[in-house]
């Protein structure tokens, strides 16, 4: 396991809230902001933060201070020691180890899913495979 190290986001789009830390091992996964084109969304089981810039950019960023993202759709990453499941069928990867309504999930391509899935549960052999 890393040392704890954080990642400075903001709450907001706009930066109007100010700057706050978000431990690495917090993050979920990193999603491209549809709504603004140049942020990326920064999802934790607290909420969703925003930070600047391309999303290879902070994947290979994060991956060099010893993290380990997987690019698992074009506009998404997964933080893989956070990933609990894994859903074969819809092709999905959910951050709780039971299913719920308010599991945090999210999708991964149709065409890159089984190479995630053997890097994932390469990484993290604690993965549950759903079929």
């Amino acid at each position: 396991m890393i040392p704890l190290r954080a990642l400075s986001v903001t709450e907001t789009a706009d930066g109007s809230t100010g700057i706050i830390a978000v431990y690495f091992e917090h993050i979920l996964f990193l999603k491209c902001n549809s709504n603004e084109s140049q942020s990326i969304l920064v999802h934790t089981r607290e909420g969703i933060y925003y930070i600047m810039g391309p999303l290879r950019y902070w994947v290979n960023a994060l991956n060099s201070t010893g993290c380990i993202y997987s690019i698992v759709d074009r506009g998404t990453a997964v933080n893989i020691h956070n990933v609990a499941r894994l859903d074969r069928t819809f092709k999905v990867a959910y951050f709780d180890d039971v299913s719920s309504r308010n599991s945090l999930s999210c999708t991964i391509a149709y065409h890159r899913y089984r190479l995630v899935e053997q890097e994932l549960t390469r990484m993290n052999p604690n993965i549950i495979v759903a079929r």
